[in-house]
């Protein structure tokens, strides 16, 4: 008889491999805490559509669109729209998340798996090392493995003991407050020239806001790395409809905040008869649909090595080949994101200006962004491809020289603790791992603006 296997909470990743961990014939059970029908918030994300085919999972039609550039807008500066470049066959799943819920939920129950709903996961039972099921409001329920798909806040990752090696909580300026709703549109107001505007927001009050406009609504995103309140929400809505003369007054859904995990992903993801997905994992990378692409090409990593592992041992050691093909596939780049973000506190909207008046960054590069090539051919391409010419176009603007020397460096030591990550599970060199991996990111300094230790030695040794 095949094993039990417990996915705790409903989480993107999770129900991808309950799908397939149901189809290969095991006794998958998922437990949610919310109500059957529920699940999801009133929103829609373009997710894509790679995410999809990645995971092997099937796309209705109507939900496959033509993927829309985006254009970056920096408010207070001269800039015009920088449009993103988009390839004519390129595609994205533009989904409400109640549908999506009902698409993956239906997929894993028509497999096999049972969904448990009005069910609260309380943490982890422990046997000796090993995780062995988890505590319920309904009371104990023992597996042979627990996927942790409960998201940000989840009780199982956070009640785990310390030498698993799991982080228990997300530092604060590692969350993104997002506050996203959808208005009326203006009555016969023109289509805007740029159908999807990003607006960054760099320097102390950090964040971004976007724009889509639809013929019948307009949906908006505002973003902050601290508390948003309601005084500041209106102000920004008060920007945005002075500058979007489609988005009207009426909320017709939404206007909810969340708390997105905007940080690289956990350093170690697996435990004796457990591995964390998705958010539970600070998998999240909110220009990729929010995550949830990456989480659902998590999801089929995790079941294909849980099929592999054919005694059924389900430890760390068998359980590492997640840990490495997801860092391979898509971890590496959440690392890249977090150094990318520890830029908006120094730079400024003259940085930005220059940045892109002077071709540092350009539409080709943004493209590259768009048709999922991924941030370490961008980075690649912008520190190392052309490097000659972004020396010069840098050499005359002192602070952002500085800048981008420091966030070089960053980059160095990155890769650097890249080449720690070892295929083979082996306790000492985990330890080393998880060790080099945390403390880089402790310690990730705000780039530099002045001639303090532009001069360091670039190394990063593993922790003894």
């Amino acid at each position: 008889m095949k094993k039990r296997i417990v996915v705790a909470g409903a989480g993107h990743g999770g129900l991808v491999a309950a799908y397939y961990l149901a189809l290969a014939g095991y006794n998958v059970t998922v437990y949610e805490r919310q109500a059957e029908g529920t699940l999801g918030y009133e929103q829609s994300d373009s997710v894509h559509l790679d995410g999809f085919e990645e995971a092997g999972i099937p796309v209705p039609e109507k939900y496959r669109v033509k993927r829309t550039p985006l254009s970056f807008i920096i408010p207070g500066t001269d800039l015009p729209p920088l449009t993103q470049g988009v390839h004519d066959d390129s595609y994205n799943v533009e989904i409400d998340r109640k549908a999506l819920y009902d698409l993956l939920l239906g997929l894993a129950e028509e497999a096999g798996a049972t969904v448990l709903y009005g069910v609260t996961v309380e943490g982890p039972i422990m046997l000796g090392s090993r995780v062995a099921g988890i505590r319920t409001s309904s009371g104990c329920v023992y597996a042979d493995l627990v996927i942790d798909a409960c998201g940000l806040s989840s009780p199982v990752r956070k009640n785990l003991p310390e030498f698993t090696l799991t982080d228990k909580e997300a530092a604060r300026p590692d969350m993104l407050t997002a506050y996203r709703a959808y208005f009326d549109r203006v009555p016969d107001t023109e289509d805007p020239a740029q159908k999807y505007k990003v607006y960054l927001i760099p320097g102390e009050n950090a964040g971004l806001m976007w724009t889509i406009v639809h013929p019948d609504n307009v949906d908006v995103l505002i973003g902050a790395f601290s508390d948003l309140t309601r005084e500041q929400i209106e102000e920004k809505l008060s920007y945005l409809r002075s500058v979007n003369p489609q988005l009207g007054q009426t909320l017709l859904k939404g206007g909810d905040c969340h708390l997105i995990p905007l940080r690289q992903p956990m350093a170690v993801l697996v435990a004796d008869g457990y591995a964390a997905i998705g958010d539970a994992a600070f998998m999240t990378i909110p220009i990729k649909g929010s995550g949830v692409g990456y989480s659902m090409r998590a999801g089929k990593i995790l079941a294909k090595c849980v099929i592999e592992d054919e005694q059924g041992l389900f430890n760390r050691e068998t359980l590492w080949s997640y840990q490495c093909a997801f860092f391979d596939e898509v971890g590496f780049d959440g690392g890249l994101l977090a150094i990318i973000k520890n830029l908006i506190p120094v730079i400024t909207q003259e940085d930005i200006e220059y940045v892109f008046s002077a071709g540092i960054l350009s539409p080709e590069m943004l493209q590259k962004f768009g048709n999922e090539e991924g941030m370490a051919k961008v980075l690649s391409s912008l520190t190392f491809g052309n490097a000659r010419d972004l020396a010069k176009k840098v050499v005359g603007h002192q602070r952002l020289r500085r800048i981008i020397l420091s966030t070089a460096k960053n980059l160095a030591r990155y890769a650097m603790v890249r080449q720690n990550l070892r295929e083979k599970y082996e306790s000492r060199n985990v330890e080393k791992w998880a060790a080099s991996y945390n403390r880089f990111f402790a310690n990730l300094s705000e780039p530099k603006t002045d001639d303090a230790d532009m001069d360091d030695p670039v190394s990063l040794e593993p922790a003894e």
